[in-house]
């Protein structure tokens, strides 16, 4: 008795250690993002570089309230460091507004390529992928106009450390900056803006990978087009898809720096939750580098003016 006792007296104690370990590190994670917010304020006026985010989606549901957190997103990142937004709409269903058109309305400072159907069955050689993310994101990264260029995800918000630390650093046209990823609570359903509340609690901290996560992946405008972006002869895949584009950089000369954090908004269809058809087949770092031709992102298609601020590649 005493023996089952004791046990349940060191699981209690351990119970205690790891309840209190887990506060010191969620206070330590909302104290060093206000000290971030604080900063930014301090700097507010100053000059910032001029960055492009660059990021794509479908009218889908692929979750129920992506257009509500990818205005939420592109709200939070212009406010603190994006000038220019880039979206891809890729093999949009025929049935289903375009989100070009809404975004492009709402946001005078984004810009939208659209992605036909046929393109799409053109390229893609996996059935269960009806968004060639890379793909996607090559045709933006190619048409961006900024010095600097940021591949992001249409639910993924800049953490205030990694803003800071681009604000206040000497960028250098061969380094690539990676963060790691925090995955933040947001309700499902949920209609209204990110505020700095939402970048102070975190549900999941993902340990850093240098190669980094799909979420964030910052470089000189020059740097991508000296790789010509991701590896296009990955036509099956989704996972895996950013790592390799880092470690091309690398083997183009490029080093890598890390930032600070990336705040992915939390859904189930993310693959951390699991991994799903939809995520299409796993990319390695081997046989680098690889080698797009002239025409990566698309580039020799004719751009077809649909509205202010939208083309559609044909």
């Amino acid at each position: 008795m005493r023996s089952q006792n004791r046990l349940w007296e060191t699981r209690g104690v351990r119970g205690a250690i790891y309840r209190f370990e887990q506060l010191q590190a969620r206070t330590a994670f909302a104290a060093g993002g206000l000290a971030n917010f604080l900063r930014l304020r301090i700097k507010r006026n100053g000059s910032r570089p001029s960055v492009a985010a660059v990021l794509v989606g479908r009218n889908d549901d692929y979750m129920s309230d992506f257009i509500h957190r990818l205005r939420a997103s592109i709200a939070w990142n212009a406010r603190y460091l994006v000038d220019e937004v880039v979206f891809v709409e890729w093999n949009p269903p025929a049935d289903r507004e375009l989100l070009s058109f809404e975004l492009t309305r709402r946001f005078d400072f984004l810009r939208a390529y659209v992605v036909p159907p046929e393109l799409h069955l053109a390229v893609c050689e996996n059935k269960n992928i009806p968004l060639l993310e890379y793909h996607a994101k090559n045709v933006g990264i190619r048409r961006a106009q900024s010095d600097w260029i940021i591949s992001t995800n249409a639910d993924a918000a800049f953490g205030l450390d990694t803003v800071n630390m681009i604000l206040h650093s000497d960028l250098s046209q061969k380094t690539v900056w990676t963060t790691q990823r925090v995955d933040i609570p947001w309700p499902e359903g949920r209609r209204d803006g990110m505020g700095l509340w939402d970048s102070l609690r975190y549900r999941r901290l993902s340990p850093y990978d240098p190669y980094g996560t799909g979420e964030f992946c910052f470089a000189s405008r020059q740097l991508w087009h000296q790789i010509r972006g991701f590896d296009e002869a990955l036509v099956r895949h989704r996972f895996g898809c950013d790592v390799r584009g880092t470690a091309q950089m690398i083997a183009h000369g490029a080093n890598i720096r890390r930032g600070g954090t990336v705040l992915h908004m939390s859904h189930p269809t993310s693959c951390s939750e699991s991994v799903q058809p939809h995520h299409g087949e796993a990319a390695s770092i081997d046989g680098l580098p690889y080698h797009n031709d002239e025409n990566w992102g698309l580039g020799d298609r004719r751009e077809v003016q649909l509205a202010e601020r939208v083309w559609r590649l044909e």
